[in-house]
């Protein structure tokens, strides 16, 4: 007698990636990402591209050649350099803050949700009266309120470490900017966590964990965070683009990146005052920051119909 065959059954994420490598928008978004990203960060690397903030003022404005392909901007500095540059300072912004705010609305919304009446209805009010506040100017009020502590981080770094003023100062300059965005960024993300919270606490799994004893924070941490990564890493690509977005702005009226580094924001910036002579000034920054957010936007799309086939748009 032939023995039964059985198939083996698939987990919820093999079928979710199964259906995001279906999607080919979504691996053309993440294919370009991960080429933005070497470009980015690993390129720069090498001696071929030069160093952004080298002036030569014998070669202003120059066209686009063979030694410098983006040409060069209004100081003779290679635009193509500022731009793989740029967008490092962008992403990190984006990567950096996005996980600060990820943490701060997740445990808080997990409180909220999972405790339930007063304590939850506290909570949330405190949210919109956030919600309600201007955010730009919020964060250029917390950001100038932790620039000295920043200044008095990037120094003790060069005393401690011996590394070079130039390599430490352009990131570590940014930590107001990380921690202003990121912590006042995570609102939308408490909401939808303490929703999501409040149904998955009445499922019967939960209550028996309840009935063995377990504690509210191994429930929360190990029964019901698990259950919301699914939300939280769509959430996570599409917040990206806004908090990239926020720091461009911010840079565009002069609060971000300081000079000479550069991001996208501020290449936008020095391109829209001299779009009339130079136009590819504007135009370079402008498709790679572009580029940059329809893929993250893309991508987040591809993620949330993978991961909820329900909400897919046939």
């Amino acid at each position: 007698m032939k023995t039964p065959q059985y198939q083996q059954g698939n987990s919820l994420w093999k079928d979710a990636q199964k259906r995001l490598f279906r999607n080919k928008a979504a691996m053309m978004a993440l294919y370009f990402l991960i080429a933005m990203f070497v470009a980015c960060f690993v390129l720069p690397l090498f001696p071929i591209i030069d160093n952004p903030n080298t002036t030569n003022l014998d070669n202003i404005a120059a066209p686009c050649s063979m030694q410098h392909p983006f040409g060069t901007d209004q100081l003779g500095r290679d635009l193509l350099a500022r731009v793989l540059y740029g967008g490092r300072i962008s992403l990190l912004v984006g990567l950096v803050a996005t996980i600060v705010a990820l943490v701060i609305g997740l445990i808080y919304g997990l409180i909220s949700g999972y405790i339930g009446g007063r304590t939850d209805a506290l909570m949330m009010r405190t949210v919109d009266v956030l919600f309600a506040l201007p955010f730009i100017v919020l964060v250029i009020v917390f950001s100038l309120s932790i620039e000295q502590p920043s200044r008095e981080l990037t120094e003790w770094v060069i005393s401690t470490t011996g590394w070079s003023r130039e390599s430490v100062a352009p990131i570590l300059g940014l930590v107001p900017l990380f921690i202003a965005i990121g912590a006042l960024g995570w609102l939308t993300l408490a909401r939808i966590v303490r929703t999501q919270t409040q149904e998955i606490k009445s499922q019967e799994y939960i209550q028996a964990a309840r009935s063995l004893g377990l504690s509210h924070i191994r429930i929360l941490f190990r029964h019901i965070a698990p259950n919301l990564m699914g939300t939280v890493v769509v959430y996570t690509t599409l917040a990206v683009p806004g908090i990239m977005l926020t720091e461009s702005t911010l840079s565009f009226i002069g609060l971000g990146v300081k000079a000479p580094n550069s991001s996208w924001g501020t290449l936008i910036k020095e391109g829209a005052d001299r779009m009339e002579v130079t136009p590819e000034l504007l135009l370079f920054p402008t498709l790679f920051f572009c580029l940059t957010l329809l893929a993250l936007n893309f991508l987040g799309d591809g993620l949330r119909d993978a991961i909820d086939p329900k909400s897919a748009k046939d």
